[in-house]
């Protein structure tokens, strides 16, 4: 939160804010002094939507917005002395609701076991007779409707204990101003959303054709459907219940501190120095879990799994960073500035990981089919790990014998130096031309909770190049424009990948890649009432090296746009060479237009009119670049109403925002289907259209 400084006069806020969807917003602070030489603010607020973006037809409660959060804050700002200032402000937060952004809009997966999975799929249960679910959906609703959900699990979010405290002490000396910088955040979060993607509760997994070839049961012997055939009711089919979760939790504290000296003389040069120190601890942990599968908890000859979880990965990882920097702005004349700038950093990251993988149904001549009810959940954690040295891992694999989880140290760091160098020319003042040069630097760090072949992704370098200039032509027109070209070594990227038959997601590093593009705006005011904005980008990207790497959606490298390229990996996967693709979240083309109005009612105040067309170019979210990695090009009206009184004390907002409620999307991804061989469509959409009247109260 960013949040208004106090005021030396006593003030008082309020907001209030009605909009779809049941949503409400309340905000009030009071500002003002306790002393000649300290103020204060105190400020609160409480948001609340009771409907979700996404209806589920099963009957549970509706996803995507929902939710409630309040938030509180005090701030104080003091000047004991001329030379001396301090500011510091504590917050606190909590959150509650029901998050969802992405909806699968494909036909569910009808495999007994999907791509990826280690236990019974749900989506099999629709071809069983005598399956159970919650409500009547047959079929996914997303297909026709992608605000629609059919699950059994409801999404539910918690932010607790979200405690932080921030200041800044300035100690002004003749010409040099003293600088601290510091503040500490502490938060735990807890999440639990819909595995599966159905509402499927139960079915009965059919059996194998009489054959002893055809599966084994565990304790010996032909199969069961032989058993029930020759032999008597030794066994049954099994009753699987398939409702899988994800329960993700974070327990994050953190701190940060920066002191530095800068130039306050009214001269030709400006100087700033520095130095940094952060210090985080995250502890993280995920279950992907089904608590309703009872053999799940008991995996024979193997530690209880009281979660039934069929992955457990974890982490807990502490982060030290530091730097010293400086950076020194140079006037060589009235109209020329040259700008140079250089930071050391270093980064220390260490800590442990944990992982156990528990099967069911799908090791070899150990199936459902095969063993009916009479089959155990198998520990598959000592076949799943890595026990090869590994960069990062700084300890040899162990697994408690107690619960059954592997474990491993991990401890690496990193150092850089970066900087910047530029040139300033403003041979008026309304002319502004640049061009500056970057070098960029973002730490390693671990792929923490799987315990793979690689726990460990590299540092990433970036070297980027700006041109620009900024123009007024007479007093109406502005013209803004920049041309940029960034080159990175090692851009780190995330994948789902499969290792021993799981999917995992790791970062990866891009050995080449490169970004460019243009940048355009133009702010016109043909009258004192009337503003246009106009905005334009274009960028483009290209991975110029980068092989070989596995994608989870197509791992046998068939689909169109792959390029397979070398042997088949351990896992049966065939490695696929990327160059040529573009990154992630490259746009193409964006553009907006904005025009706002001012209407002077006189003695019943103002009204400014605005609206806002933006429009957003297709774009793959993936380095695999493939039609199920793509979102569609869209675009969006937004309409805003300010009404303000003659003295500005009351304020009413109308908006309306996606008029026409055009479907935005936030992401693209696909998954395999092992049964037909496509790749099903899932997007992250953004919000529909949504109507707001707020109400600002100013004393």
């Amino acid at each position: 939160m960013i949040s208004k400084r106090p005021t030396d006069e006593f003030s008082v806020e309020t907001r209030i804010h009605v909009g779809d969807y049941e949503a409400t917003r309340i905000e009030a602070s009071v500002s003002g002094p306790l002393a000649e030489w300290l103020n204060a603010k105190l400020a609160i607020s409480y948001d609340n939507q009771e409907d979700g973006y996404f209806k589920n037809v099963a009957g549970g409660a509706s996803e995507g917005g929902a939710g409630d959060g309040s938030y509180v804050e005090l701030q104080l700002d003091a000047q004991p002395t001329d030379n001396l200032s301090l500011w510091l402000k504590i917050d606190t937060a909590e959150r509650s609701g029901h998050p969802r952004s992405s909806n699968r809009i494909d036909p569910y997966d009808l495999t007994p076991f999907p791509s990826g999975y280690i236990a019974p799929g749900s989506g099999f249960g629709y071809t069983q007779p005598g399956f159970t679910q919650e409500g009547s959906a047959l079929v996914n609703p997303g297909v026709s409707d992608e605000r629609k959900i059919s699950t059994d699990t409801t999404a539910n979010s918690e932010l607790d204990d979200a405690y932080g405290v921030s200041w800044i002490a300035t100690w002004s000396l003749p010409e040099v101003d003293l600088t601290y910088m510091g503040g500490y955040r502490t938060s735990d979060y807890f999440s639990v959303s819909d595995l599966d993607g159905t509402s499927v509760t139960s079915y009965t997994f059919p059996l194998d054709p009489a054959n002893p070839a055809a599966g084994e049961l565990f304790t010996g012997g032909p199969n069961c459907q032989f058993y029930l055939d020759f032999v008597g009711p030794i066994c049954s089919p099994a009753t699987v219940f398939p409702s899988q979760r994800f329960l993700f939790g974070e327990d994050k504290s953190f701190s940060s501190h920066e002191l530095t000296a800068q130039s306050t003389a009214d001269d030709d040069v400006w100087w700033i120095v520095g130095a940094y120190f952060y210090d985080e601890d995250l502890y993280q942990q995920s279950h992907f879990n089904n608590l309703a599968e009872p053999a799940l908890q008991t995996p024979f000859a193997s530690p209880p799994n009281p979660m039934g979880d069929f992955v457990l990965a974890a982490s807990d990882l502490n982060t030290k960073s530091y730097a010293i920097f400086g950076q020194t702005d140079y006037a060589i004349t009235d109209t020329i500035t040259l700008t140079g700038g250089l930071r050391y950093s270093m980064d220390e990251k260490s800590g442990r990981e944990w992982i156990r993988v528990v099967g069911y149904g799908d090791a070899a001549g150990l199936t459902l089919g095969g063993s009916g009810n009479l089959l155990p959940a198998l520990d598959y954690t000592t076949a799943t790990v890595s026990f090869a040295p590994a960069e990062g891992a700084v300890s040899p694999v162990s697994i408690d014998p107690a619960t059954g989880i592997a474990s491993r140290q991990l401890d690496n760091d990193w150092s850089a130096v970066s900087g910047t160098a530029g040139v300033k020319w403003q041979p008026d003042a309304s002319s502004n031309y640049y061009f500056r040069y970057s070098r960029g630097y973002k730490s390693g760090g671990f792929n923490a909770g799987g315990i793979s072949q690689i726990p460990q992704t590299d540092e990433e370098l970036l070297d980027a190049f700006e041109i620009g200039a900024k123009k007024w032509f007479g007093s109406q027109f502005q013209l803004n424009a920049s041309v940029y070209y960034y080159n990175y070594d090692g851009l780190q990227t995330p994948l789902t990948v499969e290792e021993n038959g799981i999917n995992i997601t790791r970062f990866f590093n891009i050995k080449d890649s490169t970004a460019h593009g243009v940048e355009l705006e133009a702010l016109w005011t043909p009258t004192d009432e009337l503003r246009i904005i106009a905005s334009y980008a274009y960028n483009d990207s290209e991975v110029r090296e980068a092989c070989c790497f596995n994608d989870s959606a197509d791992p046998l490298g068939v689909q169109p746009g792959a390029q397979p390229a070398g042997p088949l990996d351990a896992n049966g996967n065939q490695p696929q060479d990327m160059k040529g693709n573009q990154l992630p979240r490259t746009i193409p083309h964006k553009f907006s237009l904005s025009a706002s109005y001012d209407v002077v009612l006189g003695t019943n105040g103002n009204l400014t009119l605005s609206g806002t067309y933006a429009y957003q170019d297709s774009t793959y979210h993936n380095i695999f670049n493939r039609d199920y990695t793509q979102s569609p090009s869209f675009d969006r009206v937004d309409l805003i109403a300010v009404w303000r009184s003659p003295t500005d004390v009351y304020r009413v907002i109308g908006s309306v925002k996606n008029v026409f409620d055009e479907e935005g999307y936030d992401s693209a991804s696909g998954s395999r289907e092992l049964i037909t061989s496509r790749v099903a469509q899932s997007y992250g959409f953004s919000p529909p259209r949504i109507f707001g009247v707020e109400f600002q109260a100013r004393f």
